[in-house]
């Protein structure tokens, strides 16, 4: 999807290439296409209309971020949403009832049926992804290994079915950090690159620490993938 005049291209991401050998061109396009969608709901909600909590905490930016910035902040080295991949083993487990049902509260982020088409794209690059390059998966989802390990044995079939039953869960990662997505969304509609991308090497870190904290509980307490 592109709205606003905005449009994409496969060297948008390239300077924030996560690996050797990783085609940004996917990634970005998922990014923009989850940021666009906020962006346009935020500025076409009703005055007293109800929002998801980022888009409340933020609306005025988000409802002002220009195509350019969207450009600059689609480019991240990581996906900016959050499917769900973390609990990828409880998916194809059959035990996996909504990653974030606990978490979210207030409305969704997404509507339904764009939640589902961007959920399964994502999903099928996660896959591909999770099977040519595993380590950049880990990186570009925020999954542990075992994961995305799950991921790449699925079949095609299952996660088409687990974009169908989880999709109502995809929200953009971070959701409790407005700070944190002040910061992005003023330096990437400013065109300060320096100040994004030091924000989106710190997005790194934190993904790496959620990361590896989620690695030592599931070490600690492996019956509960």
């Amino acid at each position: 999807m592109a709205t606003r005049g905005s449009s994409h291209t496969r060297d948008d991401g390239r300077h924030w290439l996560p690996s050797q050998g990783v085609d940004p061109g996917p990634l970005t396009e998922l990014n923009a296409e989850c940021l666009e969608l906020l962006v346009l709901r935020a500025a076409e909600a009703p005055g007293d209309g109800e929002l998801p909590p980022l888009l409340t905490a933020l609306r005025e930016p988000w409802a002002a971020l220009p195509a350019h910035a969207v450009r600059r902040l689609a480019a991240a080295p990581f996906s900016l949403f959050d499917a769900g991949f973390s609990s990828a083993p409880r998916w194809f487990e059959g035990r996996f009832r909504g990653v974030h049902d606990q978490q979210r509260a207030g409305p969704a982020y997404f509507e339904a049926a764009a939640a589902r088409s961007i959920t399964r794209r994502m999903l099928v690059y996660g896959w591909h992804l999770a099977r040519s390059r595993p380590r950049a998966a880990c990186l570009v989802f925020g999954a542990t290994l075992p994961a995305v390990e799950a991921l790449a044995a699925c079949s095609l079939s299952a996660l088409d079915s687990t974009a169908e039953r989880n999709a109502e869960g995809l929200r953009p990662r971070w959701v409790n950090q407005p700070a944190f997505w002040r910061e992005l969304l003023a330096a990437s509609s400013a065109s300060a690159d320096a100040r994004l991308h030091d924000l989106l090497l710190g997005g790194i870190q934190r993904l790496a620490a959620e990361t590896w904290a989620a690695h030592a509980s599931d070490s600690l307490h492996p019956s509960i993938r």
